[in-house]
């Protein structure tokens, strides 16, 4: 570790979300529930949560939209000192609607032209990157805009130099764009990554794998031959491997209050541990048992402490190694 304890650093955009309360429809709600959302702050804070040190770098418009984001990530103990402040373009903003079966979570964006998808790539002080052990970004970040694309690619370039791992979640979101745009985009990027996750969804729909999750798993990793390749199951659990040894974790059984954000909870818990003690198998168990908490708790940010993320776990230890 570069520090007394595990650091990272991550870069993307973080909105204002409004959601309906009691599962609602929008046309039919009279108010709605105001906090932030976005997946590289989700990860920033819960990893700030568990202990570590967590920096979140972005471009924000400078009213009282911005303010409120900063504020309530600021809050969790992150470094947000390094977001750019701008008079031009505007804040993001989406929509949710909490459904139950047959009816689905519905999610509206209002993102178009935010302060983050007109930034200048250079802009930033990358150079930060040197005083954390990891930098996180998803694919989100590179959806937003040619110039998030290329800022994300400059980014890992720097953490590169700086001997910083670099941790990316595949992240795939269908209406920000095509799995054949995602792919292009993508697949350049992820050979200079050292920590990826990709769920099994995205494994089928954005690089067209399929058979069992162990042969997805393996062609992801000769494809990218990162140092850690996780692959999440979803209601299966989570597996990973480092080239060698497959490490495999059983869900939790839980009860779903608000599922948004637990992909986020999840690299955050698995990224620390590593950090902290090189061990997948645990990086595994912590992984999903911020997934798990994530689920039971409204809202995109993770209110949790590491003490109960640790005797959850103790509670139910199952990972082992396949093979």
């Amino acid at each position: 570790m570069k520090h007394d304890v595990p650091s990272a650093v991550s870069f993307g955009e973080t909105m204002i979300r409004f959601s309906t309360k009691n599962f609602e429809r929008i046309e039919q709600a009279r108010e709605l529930e105001v906090t932030i959302g976005g997946a590289e702050s989700n990860f920033a804070i819960a990893f700030a949560r568990l202990g570590g040190r967590a920096a979140w770098i972005s471009k924000l418009t400078d009213n009282a939209l911005g303010r409120f984001i900063v504020n309530r990530i600021r809050e969790h103990g992150v470094d947000i000192s390094h977001v750019i402040w701008t008079k031009e373009h505007r804040v993001g903003l989406y929509f949710i609607e909490f459904g139950r079966k047959p009816r689905p979570i519905n999610v509206i964006y209002d993102r178009r032209n935010s302060a983050i998808s007109n930034i200048d790539p250079h802009e930033v002080d990358w150079d930060v990157l040197g005083d954390y052990d990891v930098f996180h970004t998803t694919g989100i970040t590179v959806a937003l805009s040619d110039n998030c694309k290329e800022a994300v690619k400059i980014a890992i370039n720097k953490a590169k130099e700086h001997n910083t791992m670099v941790s990316f979640d595949v992240n795939y979101r269908s209406k920000l764009w095509s799995p054949e745009k995602a792919y292009k985009a993508l697949d350049p990027i992820l050979n200079d990554v050292d920590i990826l996750f990709v769920t099994k969804d995205d494994a089928k729909v954005v690089f067209g794998l399929s058979g069992s999750n162990e042969e997805i798993i393996w062609a992801l990793y000769d494809k990218y031959t990162p140092r850690v390749l996780v692959l999440t199951l979803g209601s299966e659990g989570a597996m990973a491997t480092e080239g060698k040894n497959m490490y495999y974790v059983e869900p939790y059984e839980l009860e779903v209050v608000d599922r948004i954000g637990a992909g986020d909870a999840f690299d955050a818990g698995f990224i620390y541990r590593y950090i902290e003690t090189n061990d997948i198998r645990s990086a595994l168990e912590w992984g999903s048992a911020m997934a798990a908490l994530a689920h039971t708790i409204p809202g995109d940010p993770m209110y949790i402490t590491r003490e109960e993320v640790e005797e959850v776990i103790r509670k139910r230890t199952s990972s082992e190694i396949l093979r």
